[in-house]
């Protein structure tokens, strides 16, 4: 097996339902975002705003680690081939942080849609892609756990709602972004060649987990079904976040217009 080959699996970790690890973080993961979705549902006026920029300041430190971890730590070389936030999860990390202080409704659409999809899976399908170091482990829970719980909490307690069409857009700016990381990918290994391999947005080789979306397909191939199985859970997000919007705002749309569209 060649260097590179190696080298990539001692950073790609999979945590199996079979682990005991994995139902711990995530049964905790789902009962700490329960608990503090409900506690700031309970705030009012300016405590609420407060607890919205404590939460962006929180998550902006938390975006950190990844960088920190990887400048200090002696078992792990920091990487442009690892350690750029340019996976979807790490980009939306910090597009929810940051827009917990801008509150844009652009910013909001891009990342509930995504961040919902990415941190879901995540959770459910485990792969860390720079080692499950203690610090890691818990920044990935942390992080999948945030990108997911925040747009509801933003949503729920904010009053910010998808626009119409939103999720098109969505899955329009999230292939022209996974497709320019691609060629980022191919250029990082292909003209810096390092230990391991570029593969943002797994754009340069598929998953490891055990996923139904994820088929076991040669390069660009397995691509396509992803690609399906994003528009499929845009449709059902939009559908469910929809649902749950104040009918008054959408008076006079059909049903299916008003939750699809």
């Amino acid at each position: 097996m060649e260097q590179a080959e190696l080298a990539n699996q001692a950073y790609d970790i999979v945590i199996h339902a079979s682990e005991a690890r994995y139902w711990y973080f995530l049964i905790g993961s789902m009962l700490a975002g329960f608990v503090v979705a409900q506690g700031i549902a309970k705030l009012q006026g300016e405590r609420k705003e407060r607890a919205l920029r404590t939460a962006g300041w929180i998550l902006i430190a938390a975006n950190l680690v990844p960088t920190v971890y990887g400048a200090l730590s002696p078992d792990l070389e920091l990487s442009i081939h690892r350690n750029l936030p340019v996976h979807f999860c790490a980009i939306n990390g910090w597009l929810i942080a940051l827009n917990c202080f801008f509150k844009s409704k652009s910013i909001f659409t891009f990342s509930a849609f995504l961040g919902t999809i990415g941190g879901l899976h995540a959770l459910l399908t485990p792969q860390l892609t720079i080692g499950d170091a203690p610090a890691i482990l818990v920044h990935y829970y942390f992080n999948h756990t945030a990108i997911m719980v925040m747009p509801i909490i933003m949503a729920r307690s904010y009053g910010f709602q998808f626009p119409k069409w939103g999720w098109v857009w969505t899955y329009f700016a999230a292939a022209v972004l996974s497709t320019a990381v691609g060629f980022f990918n191919w250029y990082l290994n292909i003209y810096h060649p390092g230990d391991v391999s570029a593969n943002y947005m797994y754009m340069w080789e598929a998953p490891k987990v055990d996923n139904p979306f994820v088929q076991s397909m040669e390069w660009p191939w397995y691509i396509l079904p992803l690609h399906g199985a994003l528009i499929l859970h845009l449709v059902v997000i939009n559908f469910c976040y929809r649902w749950g919007s104040p009918l008054k705002e959408l008076a006079g749309e059909k049903w299916w217009k008003r939750r699809f569209i």
